[in-house]
């Protein structure tokens, strides 16, 4: 099938509110910027960004070029912050385009220098970038990894945009495992966190009412998810995002053919395939034709669904999108047994089954960082979350026991749940933290007001601050500690490594210690 060859375009329709929970919109002017980074490296940056954006919707290679040399620039001029900036945004553009594999070495560099230079903001957009090239590729723990870092990240420095793309990532790993309901809640958390900020993002706006439509419709919600592909196409069209707008147009094509509208379904998928087609998004080209195939079937014509099919599995194979090329083995192994072609069927299906293992096995969970838990008399292996249980039992205990004494052994348990090389508290006061010796790490900590996980010390947006502190070198998780509803302290969780991955797990058991830390605290 050749790129365009069969659809046709057909225009938009729209229909009464009793046919359709659709909404109508109307496209914008062709002008809307596609870059929009809150907040850029700079004032300039942004403005410089922005028109390259609008060039971008007419002449991307002309802004691929422009973006490239301005990053490249930026690098050797040693403006770290410019420079990533200025790669996230041609990250952008070259995503859809099935490009994003070619800046891979450049991401991985910048995120180095990110780290070196000490810029949260840059780092989190690197991992961000980095989780969405593993995801295409199938690779989802590393994904997981990466997107987990970005969020990380971002709640330490506060930045809304990489906090929110982030959890859109781990919500699109739930789905990615049929894990729907899970990763519809995580798309909830994200549209929560994306009020807060308020303003109007119109590439996470798109971004995420499309995710929620996938989650709505694959737990059997139609008019829910009809409602947000249609919020998706508007928010798309609102910001000129053309990938968002094919993909909106795709997952009503979907919803159509649940509907046994088959009118709709059609006009939408031409749709979808025209402008993925015309501008050259590979990804969403594969992920139309899959549904084409199911309208041709749908119509008897079988011919057409092998030709839409393989042409889908080539786009994947080009961008190494593993899921895809899976999905598509196994619909072409379904089109050719219905042939009667059983050795072309059984050669699709062994590698359907083949690229299954594979991704099954780069999502495997990586070795737990947890400290590996000592074995009982009986040899039962005692997990984290039962020394911990373990220690909440000795609360009381703990409360009538003098504090220097409370605190070491609190301290012990700590490292050893966790797997730690240190604990430390610091208090709000003499001999710890001051609002003249850590203005802004004292805000931070009262502003969050939960724990902190620093995956990478050198990314703490109080680096500077912090640096002639104890543990400060290492990563850790900082939780804040309270005196009733005044902020009495943080305590750290150090690692003996600049770096590590922290679990949610491990968040959740740091807040737990912190509360036995106050108890002692309070005597």
């Amino acid at each position: 099938m050749a790129a365009q060859a069969g659809y046709g375009l057909a225009p938009v329709r729209t229909h009464p509110p009793s046919e359709s929970t659709r909404i109508p919109v109307r496209n914008q002017p062709e002008t809307a910027a596609v870059f929009i980074l809150h907040p850029a490296a700079s004032e300039a940056l942004g403005d410089l960004l922005g028109r390259i954006g609008r060039v971008a919707h007419r002449h991307p290679r002309a802004a691929d070029r422009l973006l490239e040399s301005l990053a490249v620039n930026a690098f050797t001029a040693g403006d770290t912050a410019v420079g990533v900036d200025a790669l996230y945004a041609r990250f952008g553009l070259l995503e859809p385009r099935g490009r994003a594999l070619e800046l891979l070495p450049a991401l991985e560099q910048a995120g180095a220098l990110a780290a070196a230079g000490h810029f949260p903001v840059q780092a989190a957009r690197v991992c961000e970038a980095l989780g969405r090239i593993a995801y295409q590729q199938g690779e989802y723990q590393l994904a997981s990894e990466q997107w987990s870092r970005a969020l990380d990240l971002a709640e330490v420095s506060g930045h809304l945009q990489a906090g929110v793309a982030a959890r859109i990532g781990l919500g699109q790993i739930h789905y990615a495992q049929a894990d729907w309901a899970r990763g519809l809640r995580q798309m909830r958390d994200a549209g929560e966190q994306l009020k807060l900020g308020g303003g109007d993002d119109s590439y996470l706006a798109a971004k995420l009412a499309l995710n929620i439509g996938v989650g709505s419709f694959e737990t059997g919600d139609l008019p829910a998810a009809e409602r947000h592909f249609s919020h998706g196409l508007a928010a798309a069209r609102r910001g000129g995002h053309r990938v968002f707008e094919a993909e909106a147009h795709w997952h009503l094509a979907r919803a159509a053919l649940a509907r046994q509208r088959m009118d709709w379904a059609v006009a939408d998928c031409r749709l979808a395939l025209d402008i993925a087609a015309r501008h050259g998004y590979p990804w969403l080209e594969a992920a139309a034709s899959r549904t084409w195939t199911e309208i041709a079937l749908a119509r008897g014509d079988n011919a057409a669904a092998v030709r839409s099919t393989r042409h889908g599995l080539a786009l994947a194979q080009r961008i190494q999108a593993r899921a895809q090329a899976r999905q598509a083995h196994l619909q072409l192994a379904e089109l050719l047994q219905a042939e009667g072609d059983a050795p072309g069927a059984l050669d699709h299906l062994w590698q359907h089954l083949a690229l299954q293992s594979e991704i099954e096995r780069l999502s495997l969970p990586a070795r737990t960082t947890l400290a590996a838990p000592p074995a009982e008399e009986a040899g039962t292996p005692v997990t984290p979350e039962e020394l911990l249980l373990h220690l909440c039992g000795q609360r009381q205990r703990l409360s009538t026991a003098t504090p220097p004494e409370a605190l070491a052994e609190l301290k012990a348990a700590s490292a050893r749940i966790l797997g730690l090389a240190s604990v430390i508290r610091w208090p709000l006061g003499q001999g710890g933290l001051s609002n003249a010796e850590q203005p802004r790490y004292v805000d931070l900590l009262t502003r969050h007001g939960a724990p902190l996980a620093l995956p990478d010390a050198a990314l703490h947006p109080c680096h500077a601050e912090l640096s002639g502190l104890q543990g400060a070198a290492e990563a850790r998780i900082e939780v804040p500690l309270y005196d009733g509803a005044q902020l009495a302290g943080a305590l750290w969780l150090v690692d003996a490594r600049t770096t590590r991955a922290w679990t949610r797990q491990e968040l959740l058991i740091a807040s737990q210690l912190a509360l036995l830390f106050e108890v002692v605290i309070r005597g």
